[in-house]
């Protein structure tokens, strides 16, 4: 009978992980891991799950884009993200995650400019993916992009 029950649980664990790591099913849960580092502000976290080639049409870098992302989002006291699915795609080397965010929370400084930009924005953001190796869980962030917002004046988010 053991050995029976030790058999019926490792083929659980082996089905569990079939299914969690799912390219899709991953895809989905690092997007869902991104946005709750940013709501926590976890920049560590949020770096960590960025590709280090990481580019994007407003200029940023990875270093650049966590910098500037602690400066405003770091105004806040509070935060929730709350995210619309518009789409995601699996691609050859990754995929992408189209979502419209709000946001929501207190805080001091430029909040209320903040939450009005983003919120104000109607298109999906695109958050593309990149898989970067064998192991399932092996995700980066390679890009974010809007057409809609403009951050060219990040002076607009200043006290």
């Amino acid at each position: 009978m053991t050995a029976a029950v030790a058999s019926l649980v490792v083929v659980t664990i082996a089905l569990r992980c079939l299914w969690l790591w799912q390219p899709e099913r991953q895809l989905l849960l690092h997007q869902g891991h991104f946005r709750g580092a940013l709501e926590r502000r976890d920049w560590a976290r949020v770096e960590a799950m960025m590709d280090p080639a990481y580019a994007d049409r407003w200029g940023y870098t990875r270093g650049t884009g966590v910098r500037e992302a602690r400066e405003w989002l770091g105004q806040f006291f509070a935060l929730t993200i709350t995210a619309q699915p518009a789409g995601d795609q699996l691609t050859a080397d990754g995929g992408t995650v189209s979502e419209r965010w709000s946001i929501d929370g207190t805080g001091a400084g430029a909040t209320e400019e903040i939450k009005e930009a983003v919120n104000a924005v109607h298109e999906p953001f695109v958050f593309q993916w990149k898989h970067g190796s064998w192991k399932p869980w092996d995700w980066t962030l390679v890009k974010v992009d809007n057409a809609e917002l403009n951050l060219s004046d990040p002076a607009q988010f200043s006290n």
